[in-house]
């Protein structure tokens, strides 16, 4: 199963300070069933726990940085705690995800009905039918990703190529505008970051971290399914989609 994910999403493609591959648990465990999530959290437990699987791969980890003690004081260690003691284990795909071909990024861009995508790392773009306006790719966003859509820009303003960068992207906006982007569509962006698109033309569309990243864990889990049929390995992947926060 591991070897599968990382076919799909190489560990190569993910950013230095990353973590990312198999966190918890042992590496030639059977298992038979896989949970795909956004986050680790204890609801993810819970149903992980409740439908026998043995394995959450999500796309958060849920260790970043140096860990010296894992004890109910924290949300890591109670997580960690949990998922040993319910004999579960836990593998993410991060950056090297959102980077990866068909990851979270093109994920976004099918979502948002673009065509024709290209760029690579974390930004992509993509043609928008004609005649597509600023207003008209806010309510697809919104109904799609099932979003509270934040809009920068004029409803009526005409849309060209529709530029992505999924999760806390606004950083990106510069490299989504030097591949053509006149519309961006982001989880996260700050006032500045807004304020220098739209002085360039590029409208933004600010549709949430967790809106913006979800829709690939349908996608992932489908991915490992698949390979899992291919090679008659009796495995079920099911995918958890609720929102973390409970909106």
């Amino acid at each position: 199963i591991l070897m599968e994910m990382e076919a799909f999403a190489p560990p190569a493609l993910a950013e230095t300070w990353d973590n990312v591959g198999l966190l918890v648990g042992r590496a030639r465990a059977e298992i038979h069933t896989v949970l795909t999530a956004l986050d680790v959290t204890e609801a993810v437990v819970r149903e992980a726990a409740g439908c026998g699987a043995g394995l959450i791969v999500a796309h958060h980890p849920v260790i970043f940085g140096g860990v010296k003690r894992v004890t109910d004081e924290t949300r890591e260690g109670r997580l960690m705690l949990d998922m040993g003691q319910a004999g579960i284990s836990h593998a993410a795909a991060h950056t090297n995800l959102d980077a990866a071909q068909g990851g979270v990024n093109d994920t976004l861009m099918r979502v948002m009905g673009a065509e024709n995508v290209r760029g690579e790392g974390f930004v992509r773009v993509g043609d928008v039918p004609e005649g597509t306006t600023f207003g008209q790719l806010c309510a697809r966003a919104q109904k799609k990703l099932h979003a509270a859509v934040r809009a920068f820009g004029n409803a009526e303003t005409p849309v060209h190529t529709l530029g992505c960068c999924s999760g806390a992207g606004g950083s990106e906006i510069g490299e989504a505008l030097a591949l053509g982007a006149d519309c961006f569509i982001t989880g996260e962006v700050r006032h500045h970051e807004a304020l220098d698109a739209l002085d360039r033309g590029c409208c933004i569309i600010e549709a949430g971290h967790f809106e913006t990243e979800n829709p690939v864990c349908e996608v992932l889990a489908d991915a490992l399914q698949k390979a899992a049929d291919a090679v008659q390995y009796n495995v079920t992947v099911f995918c958890l989609k609720d929102d973390p926060f409970g909106r």
